[in-house]
């Protein structure tokens, strides 16, 4: 006799992390394969069809803890903000990477980034093989070095603040979402000038906006700084102005009871910025207007904003950022 599914199941599809059989999606090459360390590593990638024979720009996007390249690029056919970097790059003529992470010790797929008091990040050196990744994406498709940006989603966005305290002379922007700095940190920092993006909601119940433990009473899962103290500490590496510009979107979708504020810190080293998207009673989601999150899956995470689409100012963030 065929079994129900399970809660883990029904929790799964409910949450966009059950595959479904994809859509096959023009231009991205899927279950791409990279050793490094002994380890067999996999990774998605999304060629522009463009066959200019120029460099482009690279986005490497982040999945969170438990997530996939999957449901990064909605092929699980589950409500994605991050497909629509697809179109974005498309439009743009840049690639796409979108690496998988390893399983930790509570086997759900995540990235090792700079808490030193968690204990359910995977072992692996994900900073080399996020080196090794855009090295062997550029033996194929040229990628132009001076315009190599990363971003990614909760545990995704904590390792990309990893790389910008680790390796910010490789990326010339980074953008962290619904993420913060470690409270206790086991990463290098170089303290050197890059710029940083933060969105963040101010009612996450799971990356606390005023800084804390990481889950709901999960001890395992680390602590990280507030979102202020963490736009904070890249200001002051970055030598920017010491007050924001600030500006407050149109709260053009009343019912998502959310608005959002973008504070702006000018004129760092090097021309570098730091930035906060503020988003107001939003919860452990990723703003969207396009793709909008399941009841279900939002009275787990929190509440979604739809007055900005994610995507589209994070480009508008990375866009004119180059290494010099």
């Amino acid at each position: 006799m065929r079994r129900a599914p399970g809660c883990y199941t029904i929790c799964l599809i409910l949450f966009g992390m059950m595959p479904y059989l994809p859509n096959a999606q023009a231009g991205l090459e899927r279950g791409l394969k990279l050793n490094v360390d002994g380890i067999e590593r996999s990774y998605d990638l999304y060629v522009p069809d463009q066959k200019k024979q120029l460099k482009r720009p690279l986005v490497v996007l982040y999945h969170g803890h438990f997530g996939s390249s999957d449901v990064m690029t909605g092929v699980n056919r589950n409500k994605a903000p991050y497909k629509l970097w697809l179109k974005l790059a498309e439009q743009n003529n840049f690639l796409v990477a979108i690496p998988n992470g390893e399983k930790g010790s509570d086997d759900r797929r995540g990235w090792n980034d700079c808490r030193a008091d968690t204990t359910t990040n995977p072992e692996t050196d994900d900073v080399k093989f996020t080196l090794k990744l855009i090295e062997t994406i550029d033996q194929t498709y040229p990628v132009d070095q001076s315009r190599i940006y990363a971003t990614g989603a909760s545990n995704g966005g904590n390792m990309v603040i990893r790389l910008a305290m680790e390796v910010p002379e490789k990326f010339a922007a980074v953008a962290a979402i619904i993420a913060s700095n470690p409270a206790q940190t086991e990463c290098i920092e170089k303290r050197k000038p890059i710029s940083v993006l933060f969105m963040n909601g101010t009612d996450d119940p799971l990356l606390p906006y005023q800084g804390g433990q990481v889950g709901k009473d999960r001890h395992e899962r680390g602590t990280v700084r507030s979102t202020w103290e963490s736009v904070n500490y890249w200001v002051q590496v970055d030598g920017t102005d010491k007050t924001a510009q600030l500006y407050r979107y149109p709260d053009n979708e009343q019912t998502d009871n959310s608005t959002v504020y973008r504070y702006t810190y000018n004129n760092g080293t090097n021309g570098t910025e730091v930035v906060l998207y503020e988003i107001v009673h939003g919860g452990h989601t990723s703003p969207s207007q396009a793709e909008r999150y399941r009841l279900m899956y939002r009275w787990f995470v929190g509440n979604q904003n739809h007055d900005i689409e994610m995507a589209d100012e994070v480009w508008a963030f990375f866009k004119d950022k180059a290494k010099n």
